[in-house]
């Protein structure tokens, strides 16, 4: 598995680029819950008002003939509770600026996965035609777990203020999306996994085609930076079932470390690829890999 520039990826046969929707600055509180301050502090400092760059990382999976979109950022359309949550700076313009550096227009995807319906997640599922919210990708078939869908559609009092109508219900309502019920194969090279622990309807995705020798592993938020994945413990104050996400993560670093899985953050902005490795505690550590930004 080799890596080229323009944060770009091979697997096997498949190609991989990590695309950006910009990078949100929010309470580094809520990303890294119970861990005391005193410890989160000395591997990621806060601004004066206590924020964290969080990447908004979107994957671009070219494989099978197929161009499949992993997660898709805020978005564009005009959100107050977003605007008041975290701050999102795009020096780089959005998603769909990103995918036109690439030479691909939304019409070119012809597959969205998304791992859940938090707004920093699938904000560009769907954009305003005049007032109305329609599919963003005109093309695409959008996946997401049902337990995700209706837990969108049916939020609480903790999850009301993260879940937005109008990046997926337009979805059902144009016929192109698609509900699944645990692991599901999208492609002969493209997987999705059940990761519940953020949400109880989370998915991950794993890249494996036939010619590769490990996966590519798509975390999601199971673990939105590499420090959540490397230690069980560390669960953000946003997961609705943390002792979920630690049981869950438990069986994907085996998983990881056995099959030697490239792993892909999707809010890391300091190490946005890396792979397991036993320290010399014996106790997992992450080992950074480096991907040249893009042009």
């Amino acid at each position: 598995m080799d890596i080229e520039t323009e944060m770009r990826l091979h697997c096997g046969h498949a190609r991989i680029t990590l695309l950006s929707d910009g990078v949100a600055y929010w309470d580094g509180g809520g990303a890294f819950g119970l861990v005391p301050r005193t410890r989160w502090v000395k591997l990621l400092p806060p601004d004066e008002f206590n924020r964290i760059p969080q990447a908004l990382r979107c994957v671009l999976i070219e494989v099978d003939g197929e161009r499949v979109l992993v997660d898709c950022g805020v978005g564009d359309k005009p959100n107050e509770l977003i605007a008041t949550q975290y701050d999102v700076r795009r020096p780089r313009g959005t998603l769909i600026d990103d995918l036109a550096r690439h030479g691909l227009r939304p019409e070119d995807i012809s597959v969205v996965i998304l791992t859940h319906l938090h707004g920093d997640h699938c904000g560009w599922a769907t954009s305003l035609n005049g007032n109305v919210p329609v599919p963003t990708f005109p093309r695409a078939r959008y996946y997401v777990q049902t337990q995700e869908y209706e837990d969108a559609t049916h939020p609480n009092e903790r999850t009301r203020n993260t879940y937005f109508a109008d990046n997926f219900v337009p979805l059902a309502q144009a016929g192109v999306l698609t509900l699944l019920d645990g692991e599901a194969q999208i492609t002969p090279s493209v997987r999705v996994v059940p990761t519940p622990g953020h949400t109880a309807g989370h998915q991950s995705v794993i890249v494996w085609p036939a010619d590769a020798e490990a996966p590519a592993f798509l975390i999601g938020d199971l673990a939105p930076f590499m420090i959540h994945f490397e230690r069980l413990p560390w669960v953000t104050a946003y997961d609705v079932l943390p002792m979920v996400t630690i049981e869950t993560k438990r069986r994907w670093q085996r998983w990881a470390d056995e099959h030697r899985a490239l792993l892909i953050s999707c809010h890391d902005t300091q190490q946005p690829v890396g792979r397991l490795t036993r320290n010399d505690k014996g106790l997992f550590s992450i080992v950074a890999l480096e991907v040249a930004p893009t042009g």
